[in-house]
């Protein structure tokens, strides 16, 4: 199958059928009547070339060592320079096995416990539960929830003594935010003025909605010169997360030193095949990347209207980017239309509608009585997830 048969009018397309097949959490965490909308990993099937790079090894039978990881460098810092204007140092790239895994090492190796982390909340739970598994102590700076925007006093107001990093998630998880310039200079200023780190979580830069422009922290303000890392895939973009390949870029040199001064095998290595897709992805698919961007636009608009049309109740703003959408059930939960869906929303909805979405309270504080919602579907199981949800509602009503 050629990769232009998996378009279809310039979008992606994916069957149901086909989707069900695969053995991945998304299809069996759950039983086969629930329509799983939870972890974020896209129903399309990863570019062509992606597959026939991997199909190439396996064929081969080369499944031993390399390519390597030194190669992901000049590949990052091409894609970086192509997409966004940015060139990072490919000296001070390092490789991971996924986002997460950089920032754990980088916590690590530059915060004590009880040290203060910053994060811009609700937030991507993993990072919640990185900072709690290292013994760092978690700052909450809750994000406006009427269009989810940065307040640099508030961001101001939390830093104390102990207080060494800020994590940043640029485009944002799970509110699908771009920050504007001027949120990205207060963070700039703070982290200057008291000295902080800056890990930027920059995974989702690519999947933008018309409009939204990504500007690597790196090139947005000089005042990041020298405190910060920024933290990068092709996972989302690409739809390749269980490859396991992640990279950061270094802009820190007692992290550097630090990393310098490790075992080499304590910092990981992504493997052959995660190496092979993510070269594949920086430098092959760029026309799939297009057609990605496309559907998860056509989905949200369709998320949109249909919230309009017919559950206006539930609290949402289109997101700018990605294709997670952060769904408020606390006008629903007030009794408005007659049902409580309680602090958690995503765990009534998968008793009573039959729909996986990701618990709300594991994002922050800020998560109660909301749910997260993956779009990047098909029309046809986007539009069935929604239907379960509003007729879950208007029954109980």
């Amino acid at each position: 199958r050629s990769e232009m048969n998996a378009f279809a009018d310039g979008l992606l397309t994916v069957s149901e059928e086909r989707a069900r097949a695969r053995v991945g959490i998304k299809w069996t965490k759950h039983s086969d009547d629930v329509i799983p909308s939870f972890v974020a990993d896209m129903d399309f099937d990863p570019p062509q070339p992606i597959l026939n790079a991997i199909q190439g090894h396996v064929e081969r039978g080369d499944l031993g060592y390399g390519p390597f990881s030194a190669e992901l460098a000049p590949a990052y810092a091409d894609w970086q320079e192509r997409q966004h204007g940015w060139r990072p140092d490919e000296r001070q790239i390092r490789p991971f096995t996924s986002a997460l895994h950089a920032l754990e090492v980088a916590l690590w190796n530059t915060t004590e416990r009880g040290d203060g982390v910053v994060v811009f909340t609700p937030i991507y739970y993993p990072f919640l539960d990185a900072i709690a598994d290292s013994g760092r102590r978690r700052i909450d700076c809750p994000l406006d929830p009427y269009g989810w925007r940065l307040d640099p006093a508030r961001l101001e107001g939390v830093i104390d003594a102990t207080t060494k990093v800020i994590l940043f998630c640029n485009p944002h998880n799970p509110t699908g935010r771009v920050f504007d310039a001027a949120e990205v200079a207060a963070v700039a200023d703070v982290a200057e003025r008291h000295n902080l780190l800056v890990i930027t979580d920059e995974i989702w830069g690519e999947l933008l909605h018309p409009g939204a422009v990504h500007r690597p922290l790196a090139i947005c303000d000089e005042r990041f010169a020298g405190r910060l890392v920024t933290l990068g895939s092709a996972s989302k973009t690409f739809n390749i997360a269980g490859l396991r390949t992640a990279v950061a870029h270094v802009d820190h040199e007692p992290l550097l030193s630090a990393l310098g001064s490790m075992a080499g095998h304590q910092q990981g290595s992504p493997s052959s095949l995660g190496i092979a897709g993510t070269l594949t992805a920086w430098t092959e698919c760029d026309e799939w990347m297009r057609a990605a961007q496309r559907t998860i636009t056509a989905r949200r608009d369709q998320l949109t209207r249909r919230l309009a049309a017919d559950a206006p109740t539930i609290g949402y703003h289109a997101p700018e980017a990605t294709y997670l959408a952060w769904l408020d059930f606390t006008e629903v939960a007030d009794g408005a239309v007659g049902v409580s869906l309680g602090d958690d929303p995503a765990e009534y909805l998968l008793k009573h509608a039959g729909v996986a979405l990701s618990n709300g309270p594991k994002f922050g504080t800020e998560g109660v009585g909301v749910a997260r919602l993956n779009f990047a579907t098909s029309e046809q199981m986007l539009d069935d997830a929604i239907d379960r949800i509003v007729r879950t509602i208007d029954e109980d009503h």
